[in-house]
């Protein structure tokens, strides 16, 4: 029993852990698009790459566990499945700071704070649901937990088209396009970010519903 009780916390910590790396690279992303510097986007994508390669590490060293473990608290492929939709999510935050690097963006849409900080709050509402893992078989206390993250996306869907929309109507010239296009994907980029939540959400829900 005891046995089991440290490996049922080892498991469930560790996507918690796994997670406070998409929490970094969404801070240290923020941070700097609240504060835009262009000359700085080849030094915070490295900043921000190292934090996802040091996640993809410390994922290899969770999973390296899971295949000697002979006990698990949840089904093995459970836990695989789950590591990776975090590991995706900080992919994705990632993602973020190479391709405004690679386009070389020089400025933001002026309501890019709305996406940043609601992405933001979707990934640390993420961190309470993994926080609580132990719980898992508990209705009662994930659900609220995870139709937070829900909610938050569907927010984020909803301010997509509303921008997007926005966008293409104020086009008045041909000089427009590409700007709008830019504008566009830094949108659709943080959109993604939410998805990625909910597709944690979502491998949670299953796991949940695997063991009330």
């Amino acid at each position: 029993m005891g046995l089991f009780k440290k490996e049922k916390d080892y498991f469930f910590s560790s996507f918690y852990e796994l997670a406070l790396f998409s929490k970094d690279a969404i801070d240290k992303l923020s941070d700097f698009l609240l504060n835009f510097d262009k000359t700085k986007l080849y030094e915070k994508k490295e900043e921000i790459h190292a934090i996802e390669h040091n996640a993809d590490i410390k994922k290899h060293e969770i999973e390296e566990r899971l295949a000697k473990e002979f006990i698990t608290p949840i089904d093995r492929e459970d836990i695989f499945l789950l590591l990776d939709k975090i590991d995706d999510l900080t992919d994705s935050i990632d993602e973020i700071s190479y391709k405004l690097y690679l386009r070389n963006y020089e400025e933001l849409p002026s309501n890019i704070s709305i996406f940043i900080n609601k992405s933001k709050e979707a990934v640390y509402a993420l961190l309470e649901i993994l926080k609580n893992m132990d719980k898992i078989s508990s209705k009662k206390t994930m659900d609220p937990l995870l139709n937070k993250v829900i909610e938050v996306e569907e927010e984020v869907d909803r301010e997509y088209e509303i921008n997007v929309k926005n966008l293409y109507d104020s086009i008045k010239d041909d000089n427009k396009p590409l700007s709008l296009w830019k504008d566009e994907k830094v949108y659709s980029y943080f959109e993604y970010v939410t998805d990625k939540c909910r597709d944690v959400v979502k491998e949670v829900q299953i796991i949940m519903y695997k063991n009330l």
